[in-house]
């Protein structure tokens, strides 16, 4: 998903990570308080405990078929059929997956003469109808509402800020909505742990996939904004998947298969 045009944005957002030690401090801690026994999360979106855990990586099929190259009509018939053949309304797409899907321009390295293109993705899925209701997991604050409407982008989206309990701060993002359920929601808006903050989103204006929540936990926005990644250059995985670790502590119940990824120590 979305990734900045402008250049210095990302330079200066690289040499943070590399240089400035209050990055690491706000990581640390951040990762300390998500890691502890004081950490709660309430449901994002109610998902029954038959879901299931799909391989959307490289080469991968559903029921045989390729994923690549297909229509989000297509795309969204294999995704409800493979959830319907496991008795669930549920689906999760995986952390740290390396992924061929993202094919169009939006995920071009924007590197002079560089063909590589984003492939890791940030986040966790879950697939489910659109309308879906989404719950903030934590207490909050609304720190950016938008709408990236590429092709592929996030479509409606929010990133809400929250307290890391350490004199920090951290985020977590919220891609695919449905535009007219955050029609009332505002930037700077308080919001209480289990209050409805949005529904899932239907093609094409939640970016133009199958019907899904890609929800993604943030340490550190870099000034990006709604520009931050929700997918990432291998050659950058370890600086942006340190950024946004796998929010397995957001996912209690799921298996732990959608954590697919392995970062470098930071």
């Amino acid at each position: 998903m979305s990734f900045t045009k402008n250049h210095q944005n990302l330079i200066n957002a690289k040499e943070r990570f590399e240089n400035d030690p209050r990055v690491r401090k706000n990581l640390s801690a951040t990762m300390n308080y998500l890691e502890s026994s004081i950490f709660f999360s309430s449901p994002i979106i109610t998902v029954d405990q038959a879901a299931i855990v799909f391989d959307l990586g490289k080469g991968a099929n559903i029921n045989g078929i390729s994923i690549n190259g297909l229509t989000v009509d297509e795309f969204t018939t294999l995704v409800e059929s493979a959830m319907l053949s496991a008795n669930t309304e549920y689906g999760f797409g995986k952390w740290g997956e390396i992924r061929d899907i993202y094919a169009n321009e939006l995920f071009d390295s924007i590197e002079e003469n560089s063909n590589e293109k984003r492939n890791i993705h940030m986040g966790v899925d879950v697939f489910c109808q659109s309308g879906e209701d989404i719950f903030t997991p934590l207490d909050a604050r609304i720190r950016i509402k938008a709408n990236n409407e590429n092709e592929l982008d996030y479509g409606p989206m929010l990133i809400l800020e929250h307290n890391n309990h350490n004199g920090g701060v951290f985020y977590t993002l919220y891609g695919h909505l449905s535009l007219q359920s955050i029609a009332n929601i505002e930037e700077g808006q308080i919001v209480k742990a289990g209050q409805k903050i949005a529904k899932v989103g239907a093609p094409p204006e939640n970016g133009n996939w199958p019907p899904h929540l890609h929800f993604q936990l943030i340490l550190d926005l870099f000034d990006l904004g709604a520009d931050f990644p929700g997918v990432a250059l291998s050659s950058e995985k370890d600086m942006w998947l340190t950024l946004s670790p796998c929010p397995t502590m957001f996912f209690s119940g799921a298996n732990q298969s959608i954590n697919c990824g392995s970062v470098d120590k930071f």
